[in-house]
C-alpha cells in the first residue's frame, strides 16, 4: 500500500446523500488519505465530483473502479440496501471498506474480511459529537460520582406522507429504520458516555402501520418499527432506559441524564427545555 491510503468514494454525487455533505469536502483535507477516485453511475456527475473534490480517475461502475490497482480502499455512500452486494464485491477485490450506517447484513461478511486480510469501519457518529465527548469526560473525571441510573429519549417527527422514492425504508427487512438507525446512534452514545449494557431487556412496536405516497396516492402497508423501548443493567451496576421514536408530532428532542451521587448530568437538544451542565 502506497505511503497515503488512496480512496475510491462510490455514491460520491456531488448534489445528492452523504458523500458531498460529509465526506468528499473532508478527504482532501485528511491526514493519510487521497482523493483517488469519484464513482455514480453517471459520467456526469462523476466528472463534476471530481472537478468539486479534486479525484484523480471518475467512474460509471463501481466494479471498474475495484478493478483499479491504485485503489486501497473504498467509501460506500449509497443507500443501505445496496451495502452488502458492494461490499462484497470491494473484500474480493481486497479493498478496505468504510460504509455509512447502518451495518445491515454486512454482518454476514465479518469472516470474509478476515480470510481477506482487509479491514472495514461502519461509521457511527455520536462518539465524535464534542457535547458527547465532554460528557464521557465529565464522568470519567467523577463529575457525577458513581453513576446509579441514567435514562435517554429521543422523539423525532415521523413523515405520514413521502413519495415512492423514500417508501422503501417502511419495509423491515431493507434495515433502514428508526430501530437501525436512530435509535443505534444513541444508543451508542450511552454506552460511550455510561457505559457497557450487562442484561437488557427491550420491545419494538409499530404506532403507525401506513403511509401515504405522495405520487401514487397510495396507502402502502409500514412493517419498520417506529418506537423502541430498552430497559438494561450497565456492567458498572447503574439502571438504565433508552425510549426512541419516530412519531408525527411537532418537535424533535433528544435528552440523556446521567445520576449519580454526586450530581446530575443532562445534555438536551432540539425542542427540549431541560438545560444542564452540557447542551447538545
Amino acid at each position: 500500500m502506497a505511503d497515503r491510503i488512496r480512496l475510491g468514494i462510490i455514491g460520491a454525487s456531488p448534489t445528492v446523500g452523504w458523500a458531498h455533505r460529509a465526506h468528499l469536502p473532508v478527504v482532501p483535507a485528511a491526514a493519510g488519505f487521497e482523493l483517488m477516485a469519484a464513482c455514480t453511475t453517471r459520467m456526469e456527475t462523476a466528472n463534476q465530483s471530481a472537478r468539486q473534490y479534486g479525484a484523480m480517475m471518475v467512474f460509471d461502475d463501481y466494479k471498474s473502479m475495484l478493478a483499479h490497482q491504485e485503489i486501497d480502499a473504498v467509501s460506500i455512500e449509497l443507500r443501505m440496501p445496496a451495502h452488502y452486494e458492494i461490499t462484497k464485491d470491494a473484500i474480493n477485490a481486497g479493498k478496505h471498506v468504510f460504509a455509512e450506517w447502518p451495518l445491515g447484513r454486512m454482518r454476514m461478511l465479518v469472516n470474509s474480511f478476515r480470510a481477506k486480510g482487509v479491514r472495514t469501519i461502519v461509521v457511527l457518529q455520536s462518539r465524535a459529537a464534542p457535547a458527547v465527548m465532554h460528557m464521557k469526560e465529565l464522568i470519567d473525571s467523577g463529575y457525577v460520582g458513581e453513576i446509579l441510573s441514567c435514562s435517554l429519549r429521543q422523539i423525532g417527527s415521523c413523515a405520514l406522507t413521502r413519495d415512492s422514492g423514500r417508501t422503501w425504508q417502511r419495509d423491515v427487512e431493507l434495515g433502514a429504520n428508526t430501530l437501525t438507525i436512530s435509535a443505534r446512534h444513541v444508543i451508542d452514545a450511552l454506552r460511550f458516555v455510561a457505559g457497557e449494557f450487562k442484561q437488557v431487556s427491550a420491545k419494538l412496536t409499530t404506532q403507525v402501520s401506513k403511509w401515504h405516497e405522495t405520487d401514487t396516492d397510495e396507502m402502502v402497508d409500514v412493517t419498520s418499527p417506529d418506537n423502541i423501548l430498552v430497559n438494561g443493567i450497565l456492567e458498572n451496576g447503574a439502571a438504565a432506559s433508552v425510549y426512541v421514536a419516530s412519531i408525527p408530532f411537532a418537535g424533535n428532542g433528544l435528552k440523556m441524564e446521567i445520576f449519580g451521587r454526586n450530581g446530575t448530568l443532562k445534555a438536551t437538544s432540539g425542542g427540549s427545555t431541560n438545560v444542564g451542565p452540557v447542551k447538545l
